[in-house]
C-alpha cells in the first residue's frame, strides 16, 4: 500500500449483505487456518509422521539444538579457546608399596626417581606442543606440588603454581596406609 500503512484486506462486494459475509468467513478463517496448523490428533500424527509429512519431535528438537548451536558459535566471534589439562602427579614412594591403599590425607609422600623423570618429560612434552599456559594449580600434597615444580621447569612456563587444597585426592579414610589383602578379608 502506498503511505506504509497496514494492508487490510476488505472483499470487493456489490452488494452490503454480501460484504458482511465475506468479512465473516475471512474472520472464521483465521481460527480455523491456526487449529489447522497446530498439533494435529494422535490418529492423524501417526499417520503423517508415517508419511513423511510430519516431522517428528525428536527431529525437530535436533534441529532447534543444532540452529543454536550454530548462534552460539557465531555469537563467540574472536574468543580465545580455553584448554583445561588435568594431569596426575608422577609416581610417587606410596606407588611403589603395590598392595597399600593410598589417599588424600598423605600428602607429604615425595615423587620417586621414576615420578620426577615422568614430570620432566611432560614439561618437555608440553614445550614440545607449544602450549600456552595461562595458569598452573596443583593440591598441597608434595607429589603434586613437586610435578607442577619439575613441569613447568622443563616446559619453560614461568607462571607461579597456584596451591589449591580442594584438588587433592579423596581420603580413604581409616584405610589409608592398609594393605588392600587385609581390607579385603576383612570385608
Amino acid at each position: 500500500p502506498r503511505g506504509g500503512g497496514p494492508l487490510v484486506l476488505e472483499p470487493v462486494m456489490p452488494n452490503p449483505l454480501s460484504a458482511r459475509l465475506a468479512r465473516l468467513a475471512l474472520a472464521a478463517a483465521i481460527p480455523l487456518a491456526s487449529a489447522l496448523l497446530a498439533s494435529p490428533p494422535w490418529w492423524l500424527t501417526r499417520a503423517l509422521l508415517a508419511s513423511g509429512r510430519l516431522v517428528s519431535p525428536q527431529r525437530r528438537l535436533a534441529a532447534w539444538d543444532a540452529l543454536q548451536r550454530r548462534a552460539d558459535q557465531s555469537a563467540r566471534g574472536s574468543r580465545r579457546r580455553v584448554r583445561v589439562l588435568l594431569i596426575r602427579h608422577g609416581e610417587s614412594e606410596a606407588n611403589l608399596q603395590a598392595g597399600q591403599i593410598v589417599g588424600g590425607r598423605d600428602v607429604a609422600t615425595p615423587l620417586s626417581a621414576t615420578g620426577e623423570e615422568q614430570a620432566r618429560l611432560l614439561g618437555e612434552r608440553l614445550l614440545r606442543d607449544g602450549l600456552r599456559v595461562d595458569a598452573v594449580y596443583a593440591s598441597h600434597a608434595v607429589r603434586a606440588r613437586k610435578t607442577a615444580d619439575i613441569a613447568c621447569a622443563a616446559a619453560a612456563i614461568r607462571q607461579r603454581v597456584r596451591i589449591e587444597p580442594r584438588l587433592v585426592e579423596f581420603s580413604q579414610g581409616s584405610l589409608e596406609r592398609r594393605w588392600r589383602a587385609e581390607v579385603y578379608a576383612a570385608g
